[in-house]
C-alpha cells in the first residue's frame, strides 16, 4: 500500500505525522533471524533459547499491523474492517491451510493411529485459530504427560496473532479518533505492562501459550510502531544522528545474548523475555538509522529467507516430529529437515502465497473473506475425518482380565481403540473432578448409590493412580448400594511425603491438599478408606533431593506415617498395590504392532522393579493390601492387549475399560481384606464373591 506523501495535508480533525515506511530490508533480515532460531533449535541445531524467535515475531506483527492501520488512518480518516480481514485471510490462511490438510494427511497415512484423534482435534482448534488455548489446557492435564509432540503444535503462535488481527483493528479505530497520538500511546501502554504484569502473577504452564499473558510482546511492537508515526519526519529519515544506529545495535546483542543465555527450563514469559522483546522494538525502531544493522540484515540472502519466514515457520514442525516418529533427531536428520524444509517453503512462498496475494479477484473483499471462511471450513473437515478415523474395529466380545491370563499375539479389533484410549479414564475424569497440578483445592466426586442415604461410606484418596481404580470402584458401589468419594490430585499421593514437581521445584500444594484430604477423612470418618500411589517420585527432604533406596525408603515412610494415622482415627483403611509401568506409550505401540502386540510386552520383573513400596508401607502398618498383578501380568512377562481389550491408556494408567473388567477379581480379594475389620457384611453383603463375566462398556 503507498504512503501518503510527506506534505500531503493533514486528514481535517488530526496532527500531521511522520510516515513509516511499509517495507524495509532489516526488518525482513530480522524476520530471517526470528525463524532461523526457531528452526536450528526445534532440529537440536542451535542455542538453548532458539525459541525465543517466535517472541521476536510477536513483535514483529504488533508493530507491522499497527502500522498499517495508522498509515490507513492517516490517509483516510478511518480504518475499513472488513478491507484488513480480508488482506489478512488472503495473505495467511492460504499456506497455513496447505501445511495443515498435508500435515493431516501425512499423520493418517505415516504416525501412529493411536495419535489421529489429538492430531486430528489439534487441526480443528488450528484450522480456527484456537488452538493455543487447546494446548495450554493440556499443558496442565497431568494425564497429557508424555505425549507426543503434535506435528500441528506450532500453531500456537498463529493463533495468538490471529486472535489479536481480530481485536486490534477495532481498538486503534477507537483511539486513533483522538486528536492527539498521546492517547494511543497510553492506552497500548497500558495494555503492554497489564498483560506483562498478568504474566508475572499468574505465571504457569499455562502461560506460555494463553493469549491474555501474551499480548503485550504484540502490543510492545504496536507501541513503538505508533511512538515512530508521532515522531518528526526528520526523527525517522536519514538525517537522525548517526549514534542512533547504534541504538539497534544494542537491541540485536540483546536478542543474541538471550538466544544463550535462556533455556527451555527458564520462567517464560519472565523477565528476560522482556529482553528479547526489547531487544526487538531497538531494532524496529532504530533499525533503518544511519550505521544501523540494516548493513547486515538487509543482505540479500537474510531478506530472501524473510520472504519466504511465513512458510518455512509452517513446514518446519511437522517435518520434526514425522522425523522424531522412531527417536531424536540426529545432527544429520536435522540438517536434512533444514534443507527441506526450505525447499518447501520456497515452493510455497511462489506457488500459493503469492499468486494468492496478488490475485485480483481474491483482492474484492468479500471474495477475500469468502474464500478464507471456506479454508477455515476445509481445514476444520480434514481434521474432523482424522479424529474419526479407525485403527481396528470394535470387538464382538471383548473378555479382558476375564480371559485367561497369556500373552496376545495379534488383534485385528480392541477396545478401546488405540485412537481412543486416551481419553478412556473414567467418570471422575469426564466429570473433571481431580484436582490438577496448580490446584490445592479438594475436589470430592461423590457417587452415591446408597438406598435413601443409608449405606456404607467409601472413601477413596491419592494420585492417578488412585484415579485409575475408580472405574472399578464404581462398579462395586453400585452393586453393594455405597455412597463413594473419590479426593485426587495429579502426581500427589496421599502421604506425608514431599516431593518435586519440576527439578528443584517443590510441589509445595500438594503438601496443602494432603493436609485438606486427611482432615476430610477424619471429620467424616468413613466406613473405609482406600489409597494406592505412583510407584517411584523425586522426594526431598529439608530442601535436598534424595535417590535410590533412600528415596524409596522415605516414600515408604510417607505412606506409613498416613496409614497410622487412620489407624489411630479408627478408620478402617485398605491399600492398592503399584500397578505395572511399561516401556513406551502402549496406544502407540500395540496401534503400530497390531500383528505381533508381543513387540508391547515388558519382562514382569522390570515392569514391576520399582513397585512393593505399598505393600512394604502396607506390611509395616499391618494394613491389607489388594495385588491384581497376576490379572495384569502373566508368568513372565505384562502384556498390552488381553483379551481383545487395550490395557493401558499410556505407559501406566490402566484403561478405565480394562479396569472395570477387573472388579470381580478386586471384590474377591476386597472381602478378605474387611474380615480382620469386621466389615465384610456392611461392604459387600452375605454372599461370597463370584468372578462373573465382565463387561467392557462403562458401568
Amino acid at each position: 500500500m503507498k504512503q501518503a506523501p510527506v506534505d500531503a495535508p493533514p486528514a481535517a480533525g488530526r496532527v500531521r505525522t511522520a510516515p513509516t515506511s511499509s517495507h524495509r530490508n532489516d526488518i525482513q533480515g530480522l524476520r530471517a533471524v526470528a525463524v532461523l532460531t526457531v528452526l536450528l533449535y526445534h532440529t537440536g541445531l542451535g542455542p538453548s533459547g532458539g525459541f525465543i524467535g517466535v517472541d521476536v515475531f510477536f513483535v514483529l506483527s504488533g508493530f507491522l499491523i499497527t502500522g498499517l492501520l495508522v498509515r490507513e488512518h492517516d490517509r483516510t480518516g478511518r480504518i475499513s474492517l472488513p478491507t484488513f480481514w480480508a488482506r489478512r485471510l488472503r495473505r495467511l490462511l492460504p499456506a497455513s491451510a496447505l501445511v495443515l490438510i498435508v500435515t493431516c494427511v501425512v499423520s493418517r497415512w505415516y504416525l501412529p493411529p493411536a495419535r489421529w484423534e489429538s492430531i486430528g482435534s489439534d487441526a480443528v482448534a488450528a484450522s480456527t485459530y484456537i488452538v493455543n488455548w487447546r494446548l495450554a489446557a493440556s499443558s496442565v492435564d497431568y494425564l497429557a504427560e508424555g505425549a507426543a509432540a503434535s506435528p500441528l503444535q506450532h500453531y500456537w503462535s498463529l493463533s495468538i496473532e490471529e486472535q489479536f488481527y481480530v481485536v486490534w483493528p477495532l481498538l486503534m479505530s477507537l483511539v486513533l479518533l483522538a486528536r492527539t497520538r498521546k492517547v494511543a500511546i497510553a492506552v497500548i501502554g497500558l495494555i503492554t505492562a497489564g498483560s506483562f504484569a498478568l504474566a508475572l502473577a499468574t505465571y504457569s504452564a499455562q502461560t506460555y501459550f494463553t493469549t491474555q499473558t501474551r499480548v503485550w510482546e504484540l502490543a510492545a511492537g504496536a507501541l513503538c510502531a505508533v511512538a515512530m508515526a508521532s515522531r518528526p519526519a526528520w526523527q525517522n529519515g536519514p538525517e537522525r544522528p548517526r549514534w542512533t544506529g547504534l541504538l539497534s545495535w544494542a537491541g540485536l546483542v540483546l536478542i543474541f545474548v538471550c538466544l544463550f543465555v535462556v533455556k527451555p527450563t527458564t520462567m517464560w514469559p519472565g523477565p528476560l523475555t522482556a529482553m528479547v522483546i526489547a531487544g526487538t522494538v531497538l531494532v524496529l525502531g532504530f533499525g533503518d538509522a544511519p550505521n544501523s544493522v540494516k548493513t547486515v540484515l538487509a543482505l540479500r540472502p537474510l531478506t530472501w529467507i524473510g520472504d519466504i519466514s511465513y512458510s518455512l515457520y509452517l513446514w518446519h514442525w511437522p517435518l520434526v516430529v514425522f522425523a522424531e516418529r522412531d527417536g531424536t533427531l540426529t545432527p544429520q536428520e536435522g540438517w536434512s529437515i533444514v534443507g527441506i524444509s526450505v525447499v518447501l517453503a520456497t515452493a510455497t512462498y511462489y506457488l500459493v502465497e503469492q499468486p494468492t496475494r496478488k490475485a485480483k479477484l481474491l483482492s474484492r473483499t468479500r471474495v477475500g473473506i469468502a474464500t478464507g471462511l471456506a479454508l477455515v471450513v476445509i481445514g476444520a473437515g480434514t481434521g474432523q475425518a482424522l479424529t474419526q478415523a479407525k485403527s481396528v474395529d470394535d470387538p464382538v466380545n471383548a473378555l479382558g482380565a476375564a480371559a485367561p491370563t497369556q500373552l496376545q499375539q495379534s488383534a485385528t479389533a480392541l477396545a478401546p481403540r488405540p485412537e481412543e484410549a486416551a481419553k478412556d479414564n473414567g467418570e471422575i475424569y469426564q466429570r473433571d473432578c481431580p484436582s490438577n497440578y496448580a490446584n490445592a483445592a479438594m475436589q470430592p466426586c461423590v457417587f452415591d448409590y446408597r438406598t435413601a442415604g443409608v449405606g456404607p461410606r467409601v472413601l477413596a484418596v491419592g494420585d492417578s493412580k488412585m484415579g485409575q481404580w475408580m472405574p472399578t470402584l464404581i462398579q462395586l458401589a453400585r452393586r453393594h448400594h455405597w455412597q463413594l468419594t473419590s479426593i485426587t490430585k495429579a502426581g500427589c499421593a496421599f502421604s506425608d511425603t514431599r516431593r518435586y514437581q519440576a527439578p528443584n521445584v517443590e510441589y509445595s500444594n500438594c503438601v496443602t491438599w494432603n493436609d485438606s484430604v486427611k482432615q476430610e477423612a477424619l471429620k467424616e470418618h468413613p466406613d473405609l478408606l482406600i489409597t494406592t500411589q505412583l510407584e517411584y517420585y523425586a522426594t526431598v527432604r529439608n530442601g535436598v533431593g534424595l535417590q535410590g533406596e533412600e528415596n524409596r525408603q522415605e516414600m515408604i515412610r510417607g505412606l506409613n506415617v498416613r496409614l497410622h494415622e487412620m489407624q489411630d482415627a479408627g478408620i478402617p483403611t485398605v491399600t492398592i498395590a503399584e500397578t505395572p509401568r511399561m516401556l513406551r506409550d502402549m496406544p502407540e505401540c500395540v496401534s503400530t504392532h497390531l500383528k505381533d502386540l508381543m513387540a508391547c510386552s515388558r519382562s514382569r520383573p522390570f515392569a514391576l522393579r520399582n513397585s512393593g513400596m505399598v505393600k512394604a508401607a502396607s506390611t509395616a502398618t499391618d494394613t491389607p493390601v489388594i495385588d491384581l498383578n497376576d490379572k495384569i501380568c502373566a508368568a513372565e512377562r505384562c502384556p498390552a492387549v488381553m483379551g481383545d481389550m487395550l490395557m493401558y491408556r499410556d505407559d501406566h494408567h490402566l484403561t478405565a475399560t480394562y479396569a472395570r473388567t477387573l472388579t470381580p477379581y478386586f471384590e474377591e480379594q476386597l472381602g478378605p481384606a474387611l474380615v480382620r475389620y469386621k466389615l465384610r457384611q456392611t461392604l459387600l453383603g452375605t454372599a461370597p464373591a463370584t468372578v462373573a463375566p465382565p463387561s467392557a462398556t462403562q458401568g
